[in-house]
Parts: C-alpha cells; structure tokens; sequence
C-alpha cells in the first residue's frame, strides 16, 4: 500500500519519548501534522540531516505544522537520540514498522536497505487527508528543508 495526496491518512497511535500515547487524529484536532519517517536513529544520514532540520524547524513549524518523527528504533534510543539532537518535535515508535508500513514507507527489494523504514514526509491536515508528500528512492537521498516548506505553503 502506498499513500497519495488526496487520500486519507491512515491514523495511529504511538508512543513518544515521554511513553505518552499519540493518536493522530486526536493530534489534528490541534492543526496540521507532518509525518516523518525516517530509517534511524544515530546513523551518519540521519543525524546530519536531523541537525540541518531541527536549524532550520521554523520553516515548518512557522507555518502551524507540527511534526512527528517515525521509525522502530526503541524509545531509549529516541530519548537519547532527542536529547543528543535538541529535537523539538516528538519521535515516536512504530514497533515491527507497522504505520510505516500502512503508509507504504517501506524500502522496496533490490536495496542494501531493504525492509527499512524509508525516508518520506506526508502532510495531514486537519480533515485527515493527506495534502503533501515527498518520498526518497532510498533513503541516502535527502530533501532539501526549502522544498519541504515550499510543498506544505503549497499544500495549506
């Protein structure tokens, strides 16, 4: 399964760093949401990019989107990797990769990474439709943060 733009999002509830239960459509009762999957945390891809965004996070969150990071690192591991980044932005656990999964957020066959959680961002707004959605071919490439905030002004 693969979600578009103009579908609806599948909703979820996972845990954060604090051990709290998120539940998407409760969060979207708040404003728009952006989904960030990304493979992992601690790895050279990922926490350089993390850096990069959690500089320059004002290009999302300036526009009343909030964020959530996903993946299936445990929640010890999101904790420390929270605190080590400064992310202001909750990351939450998706064991066996199961929402990643429902958004099809999953890295395809014939990839080192295969089975991995994938590099992706989906915009949900407040109806829960999915408004905007970037995806990488694997998750080495990383978006621009412009082009990022380009498609969610777009979006909204």
């Amino acid at each position: 399964m693969t979600i578009e733009v103009g579908d609806k999002a599948p909703d979820f509830t996972l845990k954060d760093t604090e051990g709290n239960d998120v539940n998407l459509y409760s969060e979207l009762k708040k404003g728009p949401v952006l989904i960030n999957f990304y493979i992992g945390d601690f790895g050279i891809n990922c926490t350089t990019y993390m850096s990069k965004f959690i500089e320059r996070y004002d290009l999302i969150s300036g526009q009343g989107v909030r964020m959530f990071a996903v993946n299936d690192n445990s929640l010890d591991s999101h904790k420390m990797f929270r605190d080590r980044m400064g992310a202001p932005y909750p990351m939450l656990f998706d064991d066996g990769k199961k929402v990643a999964k429902e958004y099809g957020a999953i890295v395809g066959p014939g990839h080192m990474v295969s089975g991995f959680t994938n590099r992706e961002f989906f915009l949900v707004d407040t109806e829960g439709t999915v408004r905007y959605v970037w995806r990488s071919p694997v998750p080495k490439v990383l978006p621009e943060l412009d082009e990022i905030a380009e498609g969610i002004k777009k979006a909204l």
